[in-house]
């Protein structure tokens, strides 16, 4: 019997592997942050480790003076001393995580949370923070999401987003960022901060990591009396059909 050497039949039967044509999904799945919601929390936070940094980097001297040493736990700080205005630290209550700013005499403040997380290297993850209506708002400045990884040096910088409050008419509640994971146990942290003289505050409902999932699925098409058929490619130069 003589073996054809077309690539697919007159009929769109494939007579050659790999011509599937496959479109790409891409799920965001699982959580990697541990306590989220801030409806589960309850009023924890403000129970939890809190820390003071007087360095010009606050953010690394937060991560350096009060490691994160347990996995999945929420971490606190705030700026002190004389390079900074003294907030308020953060809190929960009511189903909100609150990140409390204050400038005075042009002296900024920074008032954040942190948590270590149990990642894969490699892996793709999204940051998911929202933030509700301006009604539980007492909020003038900016919400900062950053994600770091331990080095030789302490704690490298490798993803930063940010977002201006308050949530205006028409602008999102939510804010997303995506970081690829340089280490297993990569962290965290948000911060707020504001150029307002009297007390401010950015109020968050719920924070979460997923890791990103790729799929590759068949691509159908559907011909003139509404069957489905598979996609295949077929390259320019061949028939598709014996003479």
């Amino acid at each position: 019997m003589r073996i054809s050497r077309q690539q697919i039949t007159a009929r769109g039967i494939a007579q050659q592997s790999g011509l599937d044509t496959l479109s790409s999904i891409i799920n965001y799945t699982g959580e990697y942050v541990n306590f989220g919601k801030a409806e589960d929390y309850g009023t924890q936070l403000g129970l939890d480790t809190d820390y003071a940094t007087i360095t010009s980097t606050p953010h690394i001297g937060a991560l350096e003076g009060n490691p994160p040493s347990v996995i999945n736990a929420w971490y606190r700080y705030y700026t002190s001393g004389a390079l900074y205005t003294q907030p308020s630290s953060a809190v929960s209550a009511s189903g909100l995580f609150i990140l409390n700013g204050i400038e005075s005499g042009g002296l900024p403040s920074y008032c954040g949370m942190y948590q270590k997380l149990l990642l894969v290297t490699n892996k793709e993850y999204k940051i998911s923070v929202r933030t509700p209506s301006n009604a539980l708002n007492n909020s003038i400045g900016t919400l900062h999401i950053n994600t770091y990884t331990p080095s030789s040096g302490g704690y490298t910088l490798i993803s930063t987003t940010s977002k201006e409050l308050p949530n205006t008419a028409g602008i999102l509640g939510l804010v997303e960022s995506t970081f690829t994971a340089e280490s297993s146990n990569d962290i965290l942290l948000i911060y707020f901060t504001t150029t307002s003289g009297s007390s401010s505050n950015a109020v968050i409902t719920s924070i979460s990591v997923q890791e990103k999932q790729e799929y590759l699925t068949q691509v159908y098409a559907t011909d003139m009396w509404g069957n489905a058929h598979k996609v295949l490619r077929v390259a320019a130069d061949q028939t598709i059909s014996d003479d």
